[in-house]
């Protein structure tokens, strides 16, 4: 039987690692959830534990597929400042990283950003910020993630910026897709700000995995999904590691 190819992942990470705080960014239904869900299920298959938040108050993906993720009493903002500073202190004793989902976070970051320097926070306490903004090619995608970056009330040095081919409209390529995206000047400041750009490219079965909320990673191995389906998914996994690697961002993540 062919090995797969994610199965390096499953290995558990002994070295010690710095709690890593992970934010998604980026407009509904753009991908933020199903990139962050893989974040969460990588770092768990990996061996390392992590804490997951759902504060996205139109698509509860993340807390429908992890129990126990945190969840904010309401989607008023004093409660989601309340819930995110619990979760912050939560980290910053008990040493444990975070995936967080934001929504759109745009608003949020505003309001939080005039309570705390969280980069500095997380910098004083030993925690990794990580922003992870989620792009699709439409140009109100990219100012969505423009405006929370330029604000700068969260902007770590570890930042990801990834293109998502799944929310391309049938008949455009790639390359004409996101190619006004590339060459905006904003994005470029971002890049030469030191924002790592990827493509993730599009997984044809995401729907039916959603469908039966699975375990990526599990899902890839286990026969829970038909041969072709088990292909696609543990390709689409390996694509998503090789790039991480290649770009040296493996390591930003929880």
């Amino acid at each position: 039987m062919a090995k797969s190819s994610v199965a390096v992942a499953s290995m558990p990470n002994a070295s010690p690692r710095a709690p890593v705080l992970a934010i998604g960014f980026g407009r509904g239904f753009g991908g933020k959830s199903t990139l962050l869900t893989e974040v969460a299920y990588r770092a768990r298959n990996q061996g390392r534990d992590v804490i997951v938040a759902d504060f996205d108050a139109r698509s509860k993906t993340l807390a429908d597929l992890f129990p126990g993720a945190v969840v904010p009493q309401t989607e008023e903002l004093p409660d989601l400042k309340t819930e995110f500073s619990k979760l912050l202190n939560r980290m910053a004793k008990d040493k444990a990283s975070a995936v967080v989902d934001f929504g759109g976070g745009d608003r949020f970051m505003l309001e939080y950003g005039r309570d705390l320097r969280l980069v500095e926070f997380c910098e004083r306490r030993g925690i990794e910020p990580v922003a992870i903004y989620v792009l699709g090619p439409e140009v109100e995608d990219l100012r969505h993630c423009l405006s929370i970056y330029e604000a700068g009330y969260f902007r770590p040095k570890r930042t990801i910026l990834m293109l998502n081919e799944g929310v391309i409209r049938e008949g455009r390529t790639v390359v004409g897709a996101f190619e006004q995206t590339m060459a905006d000047p904003g994005f470029q400041r971002m890049v030469s700000g030191g924002a790592v750009p990827m493509l993730m490219t599009r997984l044809p079965c995401m729907d039916a995995i959603k469908e039966r909320r699975l375990n990526l990673y599990e899902a890839a191995t286990n026969g829970q999904l038909d041969p072709v389906e088990e292909f696609m998914l543990d390709d689409w996994l390996a694509d998503l590691e090789t790039k991480r690697q290649k770009f040296n961002v493996g390591d930003w993540l929880p």
